[in-house]
């Protein structure tokens, strides 16, 4: 079952070049959930409730250039400054659905900015 999660923001768009429209919805499906708690068990554990605030209000905003994804980062400050990453990408028929969320290192985050990958929102 497929359970609208959120909706594209109109300056993500602009500050990624996106080619999607505006408030277009962002779905996650069980079979994303399950891959989510069996590749990222603890990770999903401990932020699995906080997706929607995520693609919501998220602190960085990256476009993955290898997989085309668009990955929403929220940094936690009070959790020893944890960066959470949430992939979302388009199915074939151009629905945006979440793919997957996990924690991602400040050394990734770095060389994200140094690469020019990562806006800060």
């Amino acid at each position: 079952m497929n359970r609208r999660i959120g909706t594209l923001r109109k300056d993500i768009i602009k500050l990624l070049d996106l080619p999607y429209r505006y408030e277009q919805p962002i779905y996650i499906s069980n079979a994303n959930i399950e891959h989510m708690k069996r590749k990222h068990f603890q990770d999903y554990l401990k932020y699995g409730t906080e997706i929607k605030e995520i693609i919501k209000n998220p602190t960085y905003i990256a476009k993955n250039p290898k997989q085309n994804s668009i990955e929403y980062i929220k940094e936690y400050k009070l959790d020893n400054n944890t960066l959470v990453l949430v992939a979302v990408r388009a199915s074939h028929q151009g629905k945006l659905f979440v793919r997957t969320m996990f924690t991602m290192s400040e050394k990734k985050k770095d060389i994200y900015l140094r690469k020019g990958y990562v806006k800060k929102c």
